[in-house]
């Protein structure tokens, strides 16, 4: 079984030629799941950070954008078990609702459904999913937001959550890309950062200053099998 687990893609700031990077990967792989591992979409329009202006009454247009990049992720993966793990951006969407206009959510007004996730037969999750990976093991994808606390070396968070949660641990949230194995206990585990899909030079980025934008950061994704009896860890796939 492989699975495509795929970083903080922040729709519509994403870069777009590593995004069709990813779905060629996809259409050439044929995984058997996918796994969306939060901030797909930027929600830049309901931040409580500063906005950059041009953005700040634009929400349909992210919304647009985010069906159009989900509808297609379903065409190159038209066979795939797709999975949305929430991410912090999309967790803006709820705190806005519910912090100025609770009474919304009684209508069904939420950011899975401004999306359409059911059309494109979405499984969206906020508690990380598990899935296998190489030598008969398991890894939990979560999106990284729910610990607190960070690390400047690439991993270091995941590391921290594998350690806290007892096991094998792939999260995004730090667009920073790397792989790390310890033991704890009689617990061999390895924990994965997987990188991001974002563009710094557009406006949700840009807007952030130089000094927020670490050079650390890194795009790409990673590939797991199943099937292989070589290894438990992803193949990192790392662009330029």
């Amino acid at each position: 079984m492989r699975t495509i687990v795929i970083p903080d893609v922040h729709v519509p700031f994403h870069h777009r030629r590593s995004v069709a990077k990813l779905l060629d990967c996809i259409r050439r792989e044929k995984p058997d799941k996918i796994v969306l591992l939060g901030d797909v979409m930027d929600f830049h329009a309901l931040s409580v950070h500063r906005q950059d202006p041009r953005w700040q009454d634009n929400l349909d247009k992210e919304v647009r954008a985010g069906q159009r990049f989900l509808a297609s992720l379903r065409e190159a993966g038209r066979k795939s078990e797709i999975f949305y793990i929430e991410g912090n951006h999309e967790d803006r969407w709820n705190r806005f609702v519910a912090g100025r206009v609770p009474a919304l959510r009684m209508l069904g007004i939420s950011w899975e459904n401004a999306l359409d996730v059911d059309k494109y037969g979405i499984q969206v999750n906020r508690n990380g999913v598990e899935i296998p990976c190489g030598q008969g093991k398991k890894v939990l994808c979560m999106h990284g937001h729910e610990v607190k606390g960070n690390s400047q070396l690439p991993a270091g968070k995941a590391l921290k959550m594998a350690k806290e949660f007892g096991c094998n641990m792939h999260i995004g949230h730090t667009h920073r890309m790397g792989l790390v194995a310890t033991t704890v206990g009689r617990l061999d585990l390895f924990a994965v950062e997987g990188g991001y899909l974002g563009d710094r030079n557009m406006p949700g980025f840009a807007f952030m200053g130089p000094k927020r934008r670490p050079t650390a950061w890194k795009r790409g994704w990673a590939i797991y099998d199943s099937n292989n009896t070589d290894t438990p860890f992803p193949r990192m796939i790392k662009l330029p």
